[in-house]
């Protein structure tokens, strides 16, 4: 097998379950089995408060970026189908485009990928210059924002600001922890700080398995919790995730 080969592989994706069947049917179809194992989930921030601020944001913004199904159902519960009518949307991924779709009533741009660096950067290659000066974008979705969105946005020249719509939580220890020896997986990803504190809550991790993290934070995190770490995404996605396979 050669360097970032998932043909054959069985790998554990550790995201919130909505957030990992994009990377399911992706790494479905580079013949890969995908166990989708959640080691965080989400809790809904429902209050009026935040209902203004988005419908008030929207209401200035020129598109609309949703990153996750919970982000989706968070903005069609805080603001309805009345205050996306006028703002594009921009969806990561088909799951989140699909919900998009059904609960917001249209989605303009689908970032492949899975991510929202690669969202962000779909989204600024369809901008010209003149446009990205004038372009206001707002996101909504975790309460603490993926910083790849203003990363790749903010340097040229675009204003982006975030809504919180749900708060990201690590999944509740089991008594006793499971074992994933019995599932054959050869490969984990971990996408987040917190799916890695989420994974040791639910189940002992062979050592045999490799375990590719998707950046410097995540690969401190699986150190300090005693995991080894067989691979670093370059990038923040799944095909970085992919090619730091050994």
């Amino acid at each position: 097998m050669s360097v970032g080969d998932v043909n054959g592989l069985t790998v554990l994706l550790t995201r919130a379950r909505e957030d990992a069947e994009d990377w399911a049917v992706d790494l479905a179809e580079r013949g890969a089995r995908a166990v989708i194992f959640p080691c965080i989930e989400g809790q809904e921030i429902r209050d009026e408060a935040t209902a203004y601020k988005l419908v008030t944001a929207l209401g200035d913004a020129d598109w609309l970026i949703v990153s996750s199904v919970r982000g989706v159902r968070g903005v069609a519960a805080l603001a309805g189908l009345r205050g996306v009518t006028e703002v594009s949307i921009a969806a990561v991924g088909r799951t989140t485009a699909a919900a998009a779709k059904q609960e917001l009533g249209h989605v303009d741009l689908i970032g492949e990928g899975g991510t929202i660096r690669t969202l962000a950067k779909t989204l600024a290659e369809c901008l010209t210059d003149d446009d990205r000066r004038l372009i206001r974008v707002v996101s909504a979705g975790a309460e603490k924002p993926n910083p790849d969105l203003e990363e790749v946005l903010q340097p040229l020249g675009i204003e982006v600001s975030h809504i919180a719509v749900y708060r990201t939580l690590v999944a509740q220890a089991e008594e006793p922890r499971g074992d994933i020896t019995n599932m054959d997986v050869d490969t984990i990803f971990l996408a987040s700080p917190s799916a890695v504190a989420g994974l040791l809550a639910r189940t002992h991790v062979p050592k045999n398995v490799q375990i590719i993290t998707i950046g410097p934070s995540t690969t401190l995190a699986a150190h300090e919790a005693g995991l080894h770490v067989d691979g670093e995404a370059a990038g923040r996605d799944l095909e970085g995730m992919i090619e730091a396979i050994p």
